[in-house]
This record gives structure tokens, sequence and C-alpha cells, in this order.
């Protein structure tokens, strides 16, 4: 028996066939072979690189569900050419008015840090640039003072010791009501405070006076010829290596030269408007290299100090009031440094104020200090249960707390040559005092000989 066959449906069937099955199957082999091509993943760079501003170099891009792309084996670079991010992957998922990046680990190095501060600023300042909110997430995030993420990489067994423990990061870039915010959360262990930094970008509204730092309605929506101001209000519980500080807040590396195991914590809110800023912190400054510190000064000292910041008050970029106490375990001091705490700032010398042996460069077990500072000048205080000594020697006084409270400009004194008559035009002196508000009288002021005149 024969099978009736009509060549007009054989040629139906075999048109369905290529249509709904053979070039559907063509195009997503094709497409598939577009999305792992070498231009994809080129044009992927470039895209990432107009909004980054720096070259990145992606090894392959995977599609793991729909708007979702994982990048392989990325590197990015500073602008000097140094890689700065080693990523073994990065994924990203593009929503309709928002952008999250998400990675597993990340060993902020100052270089890093650098960088990412510098695409917060931007992302503050040029909307344009960046048009939709971006969210942030490192599942493993820790501060690496030193090392660069290139060379870590490049370590057997990858990672070395890090500054501090790991932690979770959570980035949030916002904008709302014209104005454009970005919100860093580092978690902690249970119990504690996590790290939280708050920056928000818009016009500066009055607040009732200066000194305090600006309220979050502070801030207003930028207008058509108001001048942008930051807002900032940040804690810090876990210290935070002294490069990384450096680069965060925009300084040179160095600018601090406080050793490079020193570190930083605290909290601060403050506002900058028109380059002038106004705010109050409080803090502590861990593992301070004396020596270091005082390098380029015309006195020397060694030893290691912590440095606790209680209150820190200033206004239009300059100190209106402070409250701090400094504490050294052992160290060396000059005595031409003691000489002028003696003549500069009113210090009264102690029992052990000279060695018998006339040493040019004294040490000594432990110093401890208060200082108040504020319009009305300095008030320098030893600790409440040390007799008055600020350092000792011995179980012997070497320098006693002065008992008066003398003007500001006296510590100028401290950062002058031997032999000054007048205050001194150095580089020291003048940035000492650029952040005081100073008027002496008579116009001048002139280095105390007698302590009648503190």
């Amino acid at each position: 028996m024969f099978i009736e066959r009509s060549a007009a449906r054989i040629r139906l069937t075999r048109t369905l066939f290529v249509l709904l099955a053979v070039l559907p199957c063509a195009g997503l082999c094709g497409w598939a072979a577009v999305r792992h091509s070498r231009g994809h993943r080129e044009a992927i760079e470039r895209r990432c690189e107009q909004v980054i501003g720096l070259p990145l170099a992606i090894g392959g891009v995977e599609y793991v569900r729909p708007n979702v792309m994982r990048l392989r084996d990325c590197r990015l670079s500073a602008a000097s050419g140094a890689v700065v991010l080693v990523a073994p992957a990065i994924e990203v998922e593009s929503l309709a008015n928002e952008l999250r990046v998400t990675l597993g680990r990340l060993d902020c190095t100052p270089e890093m840090a650098r960088v990412l501060a510098s695409l917060a600023r931007d992302w503050l300042r040029q909307p344009a640039r960046f048009p939709v909110d971006c969210v942030v997430d490192v599942d493993d995030f820790s501060w690496r003072p030193r090392q660069s993420a290139a060379a870590e990489a490049a370590q057997p067994g990858g990672r070395g010791p890090a500054h501090a423990a790991a932690r979770s990061l959570h980035v949030e870039c916002v904008a709302a009501n014209g104005s454009r915010a970005v919100r860093v959360r580092r978690s902690a262990d249970s119990g504690q405070a996590p790290d939280e930094v708050r920056v928000v970008a818009g016009n500066l509204a009055e607040t009732g006076g200066e000194g305090a730092a600006s309220q979050s309605d502070g801030i207003r929506p930028l207008g058509q010829g108001d001048a942008e101001a930051l807002e900032v209000t940040g804690t810090i519980t876990e210290p935070l290596p002294i490069t990384v500080f450096e680069a965060l807040v925009g300084l040179e590396a160095g600018a601090l030269p406080l050793g490079e195991e020193a570190s930083v914590s605290g909290a601060i809110g403050a506002c900058l408007d028109a380059g002038l800023s106004r705010g109050s912190a409080s803090g502590r400054i861990e593992r301070m290299d004396l020596a270091a510190a005082s390098l380029h000064l015309p006195h020397r000292v060694s030893g290691e100090a912590l440095l606790a910041i209680d209150r820190l008050e200033w206004s239009r970029g300059r100190i209106t009031a402070c409250e701090c106490q400094c504490s050294v375990s052992r160290g060396r001091v000059g005595q031409r440094l003691l000489d002028a705490c003696v003549s500069a700032i009113g210090c009264r010398p102690g029992p052990a104020y000279r060695s018998l042996a006339r040493d040019e460069v004294r040490g000594f077990d432990d110093v401890s200090a208060l200082l108040r500072l504020d319009s009305t000048g300095i008030e320098l205080r030893a600790a409440p249960d040390r007799g008055g000594s600020l350092a000792r020697t011995q179980g012997l006084s070497i320098l006693d707390e002065p008992q008066v409270t003398v003007p500001l400009d006296r510590l100028a004194w401290l950062l002058a040559p031997p032999g000054a008559v007048t205050v001194p035009a150095s580089r020291a002196t003048a940035w000492l005092l650029g952040f005081f508000t100073i008027d002496p009288p008579g116009g001048q002021a002139v280095r105390p000989l007698r302590r009648s005149e503190f």
C-alpha cells in the first residue's frame, strides 16, 4: 500500500523546519558567538572605562541570568599604569534606574582607596556622567596599608596578613530631589557599631551658626546659581591605616608623616562650602611615630605616641577649639625642645630637667599631657595622677606643666629655629598659624624672654 505524497506539502514542511528550527538555532548560535567574542568583551571594556575613567582589562564575560553578567579576571589600572585592583569575578546587574555591582573579596590598598574616593567625588559632582544609582556589595573587605593587590595576587598561597579583619562592605550612591549622596557602611563584630560614612552634595542652607557641623536638613537641592556644598558625617570604630586615610580624604601620600603603623579612628560631622569647612570631630591617632612626625621640624623627638582628641571644632577652615590627650610610653627628646617648651609656652623645669653629663639628647620613660586650646590661648596640663609632671625619667620629673594659659602664637616658637627674635616665616609655622585666628596686641608677636612675660 502506498502513502500519497504531495510535493507542496513536502516543501511546506521543509520551509517550516528551516524557519522554526534551523534559523532560530543559527541565530542563537550566532548570538552566543557574538556574546563570547573578543569584540563584545572589548566593547564592554570601553563602556566601563568611559564610566570609571581608568583602563580596565576583562578576561571573559558570562551571562548568568537576564540583565546580569559576570566579568572574569578583571584588572583595573591607575592613571600611572600600575594595577590597583585584581578581581577573579565581578557580577554586574543592570536595572532600569540602578546598577548593582558585587565582588567576592577586595583588599583595599591606598592606591585602590584613592581610585574609589575619586570615583565617589565624581559621582557626586558629575550627574551627567553617572545618570543611574549604583549599589556596590563586597562580601569580604579588608584594608591593606602597603602591599598592592597585584603583588598580593602574585604571592603563592594568595592572601597575606591584612591590617584589619575582613568585613562585608555596602556602598550606596543615590540621587533624589536634586541632591546626590554616597553612603558607605562596613560591618563589625557582634555587639560593635559598624563603620559608616555619608557624604551629601547639595546647596548649603543656613544652620544658625558657625563652628558646628551641618545637620541633615542643612543641605538643600542644588538650584541654578547655587554654590555646591558637601556635608560629611561618619564614624570609624575600627582603626584605619594612616596611608589609607590620606588617600580617602584626598591628601598626597606622606602628607601626614606619622609613621607607617599609625592608624585613625573617630567621628566627624563637617560641611565643606566654597572651599572652606566647618564642623567638629573626635577620635584617636594610635601608634604615631614621633621620629617621622618631627623629621622636618627643628627639634627632634622619638617614641610611639597615642593622641586622643576629645573635641575638635573648626570654622572657615581654622581651628576654634581643641581638647586632646597625648601619651608616650618611652622615647628620646632633644634638650633644645625642652628649652623651647620652657621659654615659649611657660613649662617649668623639673628636677631632671638637665642630665649630669649635659646630654643634648635625653631619654624619657613616659609623657602624659592634656591640651586645651581655644580663642583665649593654650592650656597645657599634666595627667591628674602625675603631680604636675609632663615628662619623667627614672621617677623624676623632666618638665612640669605651665602655671598660666599662654597665647596661641606661642605655638609658633616651638617650631622656630633657635635664635629667632620674631615669628619666623617658615613653611612649618605658616602651616600651623594658618589654622588659627591670631590677633596679637601691637600687631606682632614677640618671643618671651623672662618668665614674668607669660
